[in-house]
């Protein structure tokens, strides 16, 4: 029996101009549908594997910024919290500077009230037990027994009155054992001969304050000594002894028993 022989089916085109027939032209070619076909599939195929590489090359090259991206968040939570440990031990520094600097400022206030308080001459000028006297009543009493001590404070006394020059004052007699002392804190800045008492005494307290200390006494200190309270300024010179004291504020005379603080 004969082999049938396979028919191979060609194909022609034909271009043809609507102006003349005689420009017709017709071209032949060949088509193999498996082999295009083949082709066409493998072109498919090709550009399917491309696509699908390309998603995976932008699915990886997103994954890798979004780690990059929660790299960058977790490093900036590690900053956040370093930051805010710092903070808290800058907070609680900051609490211990703000205490430190609270009681710093207490304590020179106390300090500044100490100073204060310290220079003013509150003190009582005398160290141990003293009367208050007034110098005419007391000497009146006993003029049979007055020294040439006395009659020079009672003529003093009396030539102030006349002159009407007497500022205030506070005339102390003194036991043998008491001392005249400072009344607060301050710096002498006169040791002066008296014509009735012997020596004067002047303390200025920084703060407007002036203490001026008349004796008979043994003077104890010198122009230019820093004195604090109840530092000894006079040594008493026996049951003899007294002080003549006044008080300045800014240059004018007051009464020093309204600046004196008595106890008992």
């Amino acid at each position: 029996m004969a082999k049938k022989r396979k028919i191979k089916k060609h194909y022609t085109i034909a271009v043809t101009s609507d102006f003349s027939g005689d420009t017709t032209k017709y071209y032949r070619a060949r088509f193999n549908l498996f082999k295009v076909a083949f082709t066409v599939a493998a072109l498919v195929v090709l550009v399917a594997v491309g696509l699908t590489v390309f998603e995976f090359y932008e699915l990886d090259r997103m994954e890798s910024k979004l780690r990059d991206f929660k790299d960058l968040v977790a490093e900036q939570d590690a900053t956040i919290e370093k930051l805010g440990a710092e903070k808290a031990e800058l907070s609680s520094a900051n609490e211990v500077l703000s205490d430190k600097v609270a009681k710093a400022t207490i304590q020179e206030e106390q300090n500044q009230a100490e100073y204060e308080a310290r220079h003013l001459p509150t003190l009582f000028p005398l160290s141990g037990s003293a009367q208050i006297v007034d110098p005419d009543t007391f000497f009146a009493g006993d003029m049979d027994e007055v020294t040439a001590f006395y009659e020079a404070i009672l003529s003093a006394k009396k030539k102030e009155q006349e002159q009407g020059t007497v500022d205030p004052y506070v005339f102390f007699t003194m036991a043998d054992v008491t001392d005249v002392v400072a009344a607060g804190d301050g710096e002498v800045t006169s040791v002066s001969d008296d014509p009735t008492f012997g020596k004067c005494v002047k303390i200025d307290h920084g703060n407007g304050y002036v203490t001026i200390y008349k004796s008979n006494g043994d003077v104890k200190v010198n122009v230019g000594d820093q004195v604090v309270q109840k530092a000894i300024i006079f040594i008493s010179g026996g049951d003899d002894s007294f002080l003549e004291y006044q008080i300045t504020k800014d240059g004018q005379y007051i009464d020093p028993l309204d600046v004196i603080v008595i106890d008992g």
